[in-house]
């Protein structure tokens, strides 16, 4: 049986971001079994809402998985000397989605406060970001699934990050037994602060700290933070 262009397309582009069937159903809102049913080739020919949610999290449009490699130009008919041509509503990608040299790494495509943010889920993702694999793999010791991209927005941790830095978080260090600068959600929002245990309290709480001294450090019960990863890189526009 000749495997499907959709499922070769989208098993390409999961494999790209280090996605497990189960993850990218999860973060698109869709069942387990619709991205299963489209790799095994028992929904051969899928579209609508879900396939767009799906391609989302990949960083793309429904139309660059139903038409790999077209451009957006597809024949109607092997008899048929015209073509059609579809006009991607979002811009397009690379036709080289994986640089040589580059991984792509997860984009939380909702700028994350670094002062009083609001609350954003990590299904929200938008266009990956790339960086050089030697970078990924060795400097961070990291696979590009373990890692996340965030958008600054605030001037609390000023002068140390500014308003519309990019960080990168590792997702797998969420102990705050070593205090650093950490994003996460803070029960109220997600924010990019200096975390740490607070001691002498009667219950556990994490104690958040801003870099910028206009903004007052404050206590959280810790079953009301998630932490989403510590810092590990940031980049500034200059």
């Amino acid at each position: 049986m000749i495997r499907s262009s959709v499922a070769s397309e989208l098993e390409r582009r999961m494999r790209l971001l280090g996605l497990t069937q189960k993850a990218l159903a999860r973060n698109a809102g869709v069942g387990d079994t619709y991205v299963r049913d489209i790799l095994k080739g028992k929904s051969r020919n899928p579209g609508g809402e879900k396939l767009e949610r799906v391609a989302a999290i990949l960083g793309c449009t429904a139309r660059d998985l139903l038409f790999p490699g077209s451009g957006g130009k597809r024949a109607e008919s092997s008899r048929c000397e015209t073509e059609y041509v579809l006009q991607p509503d979002l811009p397009a990608v690379t036709s080289d989605l994986n640089p040589p040299g580059y991984v792509a790494v997860p984009f939380l495509s909702v700028r994350t406060g670094a002062g009083g943010g609001r609350y954003v889920e990590d299904t929200l993702l938008g266009r990956p970001k790339f960086f050089e694999e030697e970078f990924v793999r060795g400097a961070l010791n990291a696979a590009p699934a373990d890692l996340r991209v965030i958008e600054v927005e605030g001037q609390s941790m000023d002068p140390v990050l500014h308003n519309g830095d990019m960080v990168l978080i590792d997702t797998r260090k969420t102990s705050i037994i070593e205090p650093g600068i950490f994003v996460l959600f803070d029960g109220d929002g997600v924010v990019c602060k200096w975390v740490e245990r607070a001691h002498g309290t009667s219950e556990p709480m994490v104690r958040i700290k801003s870099e910028n001294p206009r903004f007052s450090p404050y206590d959280v019960p810790a079953d009301q933070v998630q932490i989403l990863g510590r810092v590990v890189w940031f980049a500034r526009k200059l």
